[in-house]
């Protein structure tokens, strides 16, 4: 995974409104756990393709009536190169998404940066005044713990997973892997966390959510910390 502080980029910034792409975040399917992923997958091959390009991606969320009933929906807009939405759109038609459309002009400053194109890799906000590089956390997620903190047990090794076994005999019931079990970090994102336990317990993927008390899977891009505050609360 490559990182950079925030000093390190070079954001585009537009004194003009934004042009945006809206989508209706309900009206995305469950198991493509928000829109995060879906903007990223639309724009990182022109990043890569376009290694002099640079710009930045604003988001901002409200209530909406755009698609003719009440919606909380996300609005994209990006300072750099407008026709990029044109990407950000077809990337979720491609996908079936029917709310989704051009809609209203954003201020950027009342808007979040959430993705940034700079020396042709996509860039997104990894922790407070750190960016990662989009496309390389996967291979990289367990071997660098960047998210885990907090050792907790150290078993002999990962078990088995019988729903019929009590606590203690899930932890007598081992394979010879060594793995160490953490706490996930307060600023780790739902998305890679989910991942992780994917790939630690060997899942398909898609087949982990991290839900709250009312059983709404949280959105990929949702903060432990919230996951924590709605259980708390």
């Amino acid at each position: 995974m490559q990182k950079r502080s925030e000093s390190e980029l070079k954001f585009t910034i537009s004194r003009d409104l934004l042009l945006t792409v809206e989508v209706d975040v309900n009206d995305i399917p469950y198991e493509l756990h928000g829109y995060g992923d879906l903007v990223a997958n639309s724009i990182k091959i022109f990043a890569a393709q376009n290694p002099k390009k640079r710009a930045t991606f604003y988001v901002y969320q409200g209530n909406s009536v755009n698609f003719h009933q009440q919606s909380w929906s996300a609005f994209i807009g990006v300072a750099g190169d407008e026709d990029l939405l044109d990407l950000v759109l077809g990337g979720f038609k491609a996908v079936g998404i029917t709310n989704a459309r051009f809609s209203d002009y954003i201020d950027l400053t009342k808007a979040s940066r959430e993705f940034h194109i700079q020396d042709g890799y996509l860039w997104r906000p990894l922790e407070d005044g750190t960016w990662y590089c989009d496309g390389q956390e996967e291979e990289n997620i367990i071997e660098e713990d960047e998210y885990l903190l907090d050792e907790q047990d150290d078993y002999d090794g990962i078990v088995s997973f019988d729903p019929e076994l009590g606590e203690a005999d899930w932890k007598n019931s081992r394979i010879s892997s060594p793995t160490r079990y953490r706490a996930a970090r307060a600023d780790a994102k739902v998305g890679t966390i989910r991942r992780t336990i994917e790939e630690i317990f060997g899942l398909p993927e898609g087949s982990v959510a991290l839900c709250g008390p009312n059983k709404q899977a949280l959105r990929a891009d949702a903060t432990i910390a919230t996951l924590r505050k709605r259980w708390e609360s």
